[in-house]
């Protein structure tokens, strides 16, 4: 028995949709009785009869149901144990059921409304008293499922809305930050090319694509901050003075203020790489001074990507060095600048590397 059914694995259509019945009986008169009062008031139903409750379930747990009618006395098992067990499956939660008894117990049939039944039917049946009650409960059934799809549309419409307006925020932002990086670079390709070496390494370490696609939107905002920097100060060709050098690191949170406070995953992660990525493995970077994994894993590898790619870019404080002069350096901060392990995959394969830098790769 599938005891993994799931309610969105059901495909109703409302439109034009037959009730679909189950109906549950070890008596064969009883099974046809119940049978020919169901089609009298819904001739289209699509009926579904079982003498044996075990296979009752077996087809319940993967169908989808509008109507359950089960005897309470079987010999294999009981009408209370079928209703616990339809119960039991997620997509069966609500559907209506009617269990039809001889006993007059009333501890029984306290005892089947705890476990979930919706009604019960009396033998011998009063068919007028059956069929108002089944067509109740079915037509119950129709409203319930028209304002489940009816709020699975909205649902749906709300969530596109969002993304869309998500998309655009990041798509403003994305371009701030390409105007900015215009302020400090010969081409303004920096962020492309970072973008992609992030990805690269965040592939490489098998992230899965839900998160690789973040990494590739949130990390050209890495840098948003530096629109809030003096052109004095971003693009001086010299070493910065301390004073200067305090009012170009805060960047970082200027970057973090304009990017936090949303609920979205990429904005938080935007966030996170804003404000982490010139944190150092070792704990000395800033403005946090976080170390090794209490930095966030995409601030790390962001980390790697910028300032490889800042090492190979012309800026106005230096000229571009030599691939080999970079691998050199960043294997000689390996445990230090950077997480070990992430700069090892990231080294591991210079063609690649060298592929981005050449504009010759498409992963974005």
């Amino acid at each position: 028995m599938n005891k993994a059914f799931e309610w969105s694995s059901v495909n109703v259509s409302l439109v034009g949709h037959r009730p679909v019945v189950l109906i549950v009986d070890d008596q064969s008169t009883n099974l046809h009785l119940l049978t020919e009062l169901i089609l009298g008031i819904a001739p289209d139903a699509q009926i579904s009869t079982f003498n044996r409750p075990y296979d009752a379930l077996n087809f319940a747990a993967e169908n989808h149901l509008d109507l359950v009618l089960t005897d309470y006395r079987m010999p294999e098992m009981n009408g209370i144990g079928v209703i616990k067990r339809l119960r039991a499956y997620p997509h069966l939660i609500e559907l209506p059921i009617i269990m039809v008894t001889a006993v007059e117990d009333m501890a029984i049939r306290y005892e089947a409304l705890d476990v979930g039944a919706n009604d019960f039917l009396t033998r011998p049946i009063n068919l007028r008293e059956c069929g108002a009650r089944c067509r109740n409960l079915i037509n119950m059934r129709g409203y319930q499922l028209q304002t489940r799809q009816h709020a699975q549309f909205l649902e749906g419409r709300v969530a596109e809305v969002l993304a869309s307006e998500r998309e655009q925020k990041m798509a403003m932002l994305q371009h701030l930050a390409r105007v900015g990086e215009m302020r400090d670079s010969d081409t303004g390709e920096h962020l492309a090319r970072m973008a992609k070496y992030s990805v690269l390494l965040a592939r490489r370490i098998g992230l899965n694509d839900a998160t690789v696609h973040l990494i590739s939107m949130a990390a050209p905002l890495h840098d948003l901050g530096k629109v809030a920097i003096p052109d004095s100060i971003l693009l001086a060709p010299r070493r910065l003075t301390p004073e200067e050098l305090v009012i170009m690191r805060t960047h970082s949170m200027r970057g973090y203020e304009m990017l936090s406070g949303s609920r979205a995953d990429s904005m938080q992660m935007s966030a996170d790489i804003a404000r982490h990525h010139h944190e150092r493995y070792d704990g000395k970077g800033y403005p946090d001074g976080l170390a090794g994994e209490e930095i966030p894993l995409s601030a790390r590898i962001v980390a790697i990507a910028d300032v490889f790619d800042a090492l190979i870019s012309n800026r106005p404080y230096k000229a571009a060095w030599r691939f080999a002069e970079v691998q050199d350096w960043m294997r000689s901060e390996s445990g230090k600048h950077f997480d070990p392990l992430l700069l090892e995959v990231f080294l591991s394969d210079l063609p690649a590397l060298e592929d981005i830098w050449g504009g010759k790769s498409s992963s974005d």
